[in-house]
């Protein structure tokens, strides 16, 4: 059974350049020692699999991680909008170097006044 890595609404940032990760889920991602990125293999919830990167920044005492490579795609090809809605999960642990990752989006949806989400996408 998936657990949930965290849930993040999201923002025009995250939409149009790169998704800002929650720092707390940064050891998820196992970037190694001394290195500032690494790629990763997330698969959706219809069995495709997603490459995204994962990348902290060099000088700062704060990492504030992001995903870039491959984020906006996925965004794109979903039509995420602001307000909508991802979850990353942990499927699987691959050992002591991987995580196999999972991750769904939902969309948010407004109707006569009412807010309602999509099934998973």
């Amino acid at each position: 059974m998936p657990k949930n890595l965290f849930i993040k609404e999201l923002s025009k940032t995250d939409i149009e350049y790169r998704m800002a990760v929650p720092m707390k889920s940064l050891d998820a991602f196992r970037i190694p020692e001394g290195e500032h990125s690494k790629d990763f293999g997330v698969t959706d919830i219809h069995g495709k699999r997603w490459r995204f990167r994962c990348s902290t920044r060099k000088s700062d005492p704060y990492p504030k991680p992001v995903l870039s490579s491959g984020w906006i795609e996925f965004a794109k090809t979903r039509s995420l909008k602001v307000g909508d809605e991802v979850t990353f999960s942990v499927v699987d642990m691959k050992g002591a170097e991987d995580l196999e990752l999972g991750i769904q989006a939902r969309k948010r949806i407004k109707l006569f006044g009412q807010e309602f989400w999509s099934n998973p996408l």
